[in-house]
């Protein structure tokens, strides 16, 4: 349910906010847009290019034909399929809504179901209000579970202690040394282990090629067998504290 939450959240914003944004619609090519942001200086040709492959793979998958398409229609039709999916799901009315209008509803709802299994009153509350409340409820509980301390802490600086001791976790569980080590450089060689995982799982040639050319031929060639696979960069994801993107902050 929680996926289900986070992947409308996204959908609602790049419907709601900016139509460019469509090509997030996605919940695992927004990860993927994160990692590269993050973890590897890629050129603005090549994102375009991965996008693009991570898109029409996902339209594939839900029956959507691309031919003669760019890829922002592709991604549009993408979110709209996803929202129209989910408001089903919700038994939510689609007859005569736009799918902005139907996008906000879908999140509202998501965010209340959320509410109650967290035990947050939602009494007398905005929906901006009560998507902040569950995220920071969220966020809180992720803290406890990571055994980051809480107090004198606000939000922002409580995201940032959660995210860091997230990064610090997998790359322990990576095998990767983090002592005396940065977030951003962690996050590196956690991107650089995985990739080098995922070819070695894919039976490809590491040797004479660094990181970058790896990354390139696995989306490039092998992106559908990593995927069915569930290798990096379409492994499972956790993206309960990259839910507040869709969270708009009060003027």
């Amino acid at each position: 349910m929680i996926k289900r939450l986070i992947t409308v959240g996204v959908l609602a914003l790049s419907l709601v906010f900016t139509a460019a944004g469509a090509a997030s619609a996605s919940s695992f090519y927004k990860g993927f847009a994160e990692d590269l942001h993050s973890k590897q200086n890629v050129e603005e040709d090549r994102k375009e290019m991965y996008k693009q492959i991570f898109i029409e793979m996902e339209a594939k998958e839900l029956g959507i034909e691309t031919d003669g398409k760019d890829p922002e229609q592709i991604a549009k039709e993408v979110a709209e399929t996803k929202i129209k999916s989910s408001a089903k799901e919700l038994d939510i009315e689609t007859e005569g809504k736009d799918v902005k209008e139907l996008a906000k509803e879908v999140h509202h709802a998501e965010v209340k179901r959320k509410a109650e299994e967290l035990g947050i009153n939602q009494k007398a509350k905005d929906p901006q209000q009560l998507a902040e409340n569950v995220y920071e409820e969220m966020l809180r509980r992720k803290a406890r579970e990571l055994n980051v301390e809480t107090k004198e802490r606000d939000i922002r600086g409580l995201k940032k202690a959660v995210l860091e001791a997230i990064v610090r976790k997998e790359a322990e569980e990576l095998n990767i040394d983090v002592k005396g080590k940065d977030v951003q450089k962690l996050q590196k060689e956690i991107h650089d282990e995985k990739v080098f995982r995922t070819a070695e799982e894919l039976g490809l040639e590491t040797s004479n090629k660094n990181n970058r050319e790896l990354f390139d031929e696995i989306i490039t060639e092998h992106a559908e067998e990593a995927k069915d696979k569930q290798l990096f960069p379409f492994e499972k994801r956790n993206g309960d504290f990259f839910w507040n993107h869709h969270v708009k902050k009060r003027p």
